[in-house]
């Protein structure tokens, strides 16, 4: 299994200016303004109503953030924050078409992961989890100068593909695949990574302070493990005649066996419940 990946796009946007820590921090769930520079943390940007806007990793910079994470979600971004920011000096700037992305996992040779200076190939380095704890992720506009460093080690970068497939096996949700703006945050599963209770005001946060106090989210990404027929993405899951669940990210691990991520219903939040498709029995692993 590949350890090194090279994603075909993905988001990468700064915010700067003087007032970029304020104006973050009243779009954002986590406490941004505690980050020292060259720090991050996984964060949802919010609408008024507490749906999400974005998911990323905001690191601190000396000029602002920089925010990482899957593609397509710049546009969003930048309109959000151009429309709360009025006389602040805080302007996002997309620079996703420029860089590439590469994503070191866990595993990845420890050269690679600790030994090398990236910055002699042009590339930042920033700590993520998106297939575990440790995870690195290296953002360059010279993807040939980081493609030879690693090829000095022996590996090959994989592709999307191999990427998502231990995405999933991670557990780890993508913007636009299994999260979008119709999800609330808590509904990612992603509470203690990415949602701060004590950071103070911003944009949708009564919505996300109420679900807190109430506990009621109706629907959440759980993994599922399942067994007979490989399912697609976006296949759905039934128990007792109803619909109680949707995977929208599947790993093979064998000729009929799989791990996935998909939302599920109140009635199978708990590990050990089960649910059947379309060939293949879906079984709760968290």
């Amino acid at each position: 299994m590949s350890a090194v990946f090279r994603l075909s796009a993905a988001t990468v946007l700064d915010l700067v200016g003087d007032d970029a820590t304020a104006i973050l921090s009243n779009l954002t769930t986590n406490d941004v303004k505690s980050l020292q520079i060259g720090c991050g943390c996984e964060t949802f940007l919010t609408d008024v109503r507490g749906k999400m806007v974005a998911h990323v990793v905001a690191f601190r910079t000396p000029d602002g953030y920089r925010l990482i994470g899957a593609d397509g979600q710049a546009d969003a971004i930048a309109a959000h924050a151009d429309r709360y920011t009025i006389r602040e000096d805080a302007t996002p700037v997309d620079h996703s078409s420029e860089y590439t992305v590469f994503v070191l996992a866990p595993d990845a040779p420890l050269t690679l992961r600790e030994e090398t200076d990236w910055g002699e190939s042009n590339a930042a380095c920033y700590d993520v989890d998106w297939l575990g704890d440790q995870t690195r992720v290296l953002v360059t506009e010279t993807p040939g100068a980081v493609e030879q460093v690693i090829r000095s080690t022996g590996e090959m970068a994989a592709d999307d593909d191999e990427f998502h497939h231990a995405r999933t096996l991670a557990g780890y949700p993508w913007f636009g695949v299994d999260l979008s703006e119709k999800n609330l945050p808590q509904e990612a599963s992603r509470i203690k990574q990415s949602i701060s209770f004590t950071k103070g005001c911003y944009l949708g946060q009564e919505t996300v302070a109420r679900l807190d106090a109430l506990g009621q989210v109706q629907k959440q990404l759980v993994r599922w493990r399942t067994s007979g027929t490989i399912p697609a993405a976006g296949s759905e899951v039934s128990a007792d005649g109803k619909v109680v669940g949707r995977l929208t990210s599947v790993a093979p691990t064998g000729d009929d066996t799989a791990v996935a991520i998909g939302i599920a219903r109140r009635s199978h939040f708990e590990p050990d419940a089960t649910a059947q498709g379309d060939g293949f029995t879906a079984t709760v692993i968290g």
